[in-house]
């Protein structure tokens, strides 16, 4: 192509004199685009780091979300196949502090009320996730997860 328009140019063509090609002078593709690539990278390097500060704080709350929904749903089933309320609290409560949670800044709760043939256990786990630490303005400082997990009581088991 560009052999092309260098013929061209040496015939001195009418229609493509006032385009910039004439005979002896030619534009090199480099000239015109000088510095454009610095200009492309300011522009999109804070855009990059705002998508991948996005992804972290999507990845810490389902990350976060993962782990409360775990931890009620264990310290239910914990509960659910006690003998006793009294038991069944103890339960969800060992389960509650041995889950993922247990570090983090969660706190959680069981209702045993229910307790009995046919009825349910629920129980709460609500975590706070810091997100004031990825510098991005239109974020909350921090939220709450919350998860609630029901778990029916063993028909069949004896309960005292």
């Amino acid at each position: 192509m560009r052999r092309f328009l260098t013929l061209l140019a040496e015939r001195k063509t009418p229609g493509l004199a006032g385009r910039g090609l004439r005979a002896g002078r030619r534009r090199t593709a480099g000239t015109a685009e000088r510095g454009s690539m610095s200009v492309e990278m300011i522009v999109l390097v804070p855009v990059l780091l705002l998508i991948i500060m996005i992804a972290v704080a999507g990845g810490r709350l389902v990350s976060t979300e993962g782990m409360v929904q775990a931890a009620a749903r264990d310290a239910a089933r914990a509960a659910s196949i006690e003998r006793s309320a009294g038991e069944a609290d103890a339960a969800a409560r060992r389960s509650l502090a041995v889950a993922d949670t247990a570090d983090a800044r969660c706190s959680g709760g069981i209702d045993v009320g229910g307790f009995g043939r046919g009825g349910t256990v629920t129980a709460t786990v609500s975590c706070r996730v810091e997100l004031s630490d990825l510098g991005l303005v239109f974020l909350p400082g921090a939220t709450t997860v919350t998860a609630s997990s029901t778990a029916p009581v063993d028909t069949w088991r004896g309960t005292r």
